[in-house]
């Protein structure tokens, strides 16, 4: 029987500690036995220098079993205990999901290999709970897409990305055309669930490159990487199409209605707000707000007309 094999023997127990107390006994009575041993064969005739080689080859004895004791503790207890307070330290960090190697405790007791299946479960959990409250943050709840708070801290993000590669970067502003009628008529349930179903439509029409997310109440704003005018135009003007080719059907309930869209794009120099994101965004706002004037359903864009002055 080699000693691998002995040590998974030894260490299949739920009793360590005892296991712990007999091996520590066991090296502390071995090299006492060997000395009486080794006294009492002196007394019997045993020449003095082979008492002392017995004595030494107890203590010899002794050795070996602490280190093949040592040896066992550090790859059955030791190490992997180590591996499971790195892996905790990461998580205190911030590395939420760090796991162990299930082969870590392979060779380990009972007792270890349900500690670290126990941990992994935690620290999975603990991961999917923290990105589920982290998308509730810059989520939606009614619609699914981003809110304002992922709106203004992901736009410039995605602005300053595209500033530094030379591209183009538009917004595009979309109201809902008679909202407040839809709620009037029908009830906020199904205001809500209209809201939904635009916010799906616009889904689907947009690219997988943009962003959509809610303002407020039943403005929404797309950005549209990659897009100067012409090409948000185009895009807006798809929208709005789509938007008044698909009506909400629900039952005996039917809703036509329609979008109006102000498009904006980028500006080198900036005209209202803090920064160049805040600025592209009062575009846009004013060209929506040029495009309900022009009796709604349709789509304006920055520069189209010069706005009046009291815009």
């Amino acid at each position: 029987m080699n000693g691998d094999r002995v040590g998974r023997l030894l260490f299949q127990t739920q009793h360590i500690q005892g296991l712990l107390r007999l091996c520590g006994w066991s090296l502390l009575l071995t090299p006492t036995l060997v000395a009486v041993v080794a006294l009492v064969a002196v007394g019997e005739g045993l020449p003095l220098g082979w008492a002392l080689l017995l004595i030494l080859s107890g203590l010899a004895l002794a050795l070996l079993a602490a280190l093949f004791l040592a040896r066992l503790l550090g790859r059955r207890i030791i190490e992997p205990l180590g591996r499971l307070l790195r892996a905790a330290q990461d998580i205190r960090e911030g590395h939420y999901g760090t796991t162990v190697d299930p082969t870590t405790f392979q060779d380990s007791p009972l007792e270890f290999r349900l500690l670290g299946q126990s941990f992994n479960r935690m620290s999975e959990t603990t991961r999917e709970h923290i990105e589920a409250l982290e998308r509730a943050t810059i989520t939606d709840q009614l619609t699914g897409v981003s809110n304002r708070r992922f709106l203004v801290t992901e736009g410039p993000r995605l602005l300053r990305v595209a500033l530094r590669s030379g591209a183009a970067f538009s917004c595009l502003m979309i109201d809902i055309d008679h909202f407040k009628r839809v709620n009037d008529q029908h009830g906020h349930l199904v205001g809500d669930r209209f809201l939904a179903h635009l916010t799906r439509v616009v889904s689907a029409t947009i690219r997988t490159s943009d962003l959509l997310a809610r303002a407020g109440g039943e403005e929404f704003v797309v950005l549209a990487p990659n897009s100067g005018t012409e090409e948000a135009r185009l895009l807006a003007e798809r929208i709005r199409l789509a938007v008044v080719r698909t009506p909400y059907v629900d039952g005996e309930t039917r809703i036509d209605n329609s979008v109006s869209i102000g498009v904006a794009e980028h500006a080198a120099a900036p005209l209202f707000g803090s920064n160049d994101f805040e600025d592209m965004l009062e575009r846009a706002d004013r060209a929506l707000y040029r495009a309900k004037q022009m009796g709604r359903n349709r789509v304006v864009a920055w520069g189209d007309e010069e706005p009046d002055q009291d815009l």
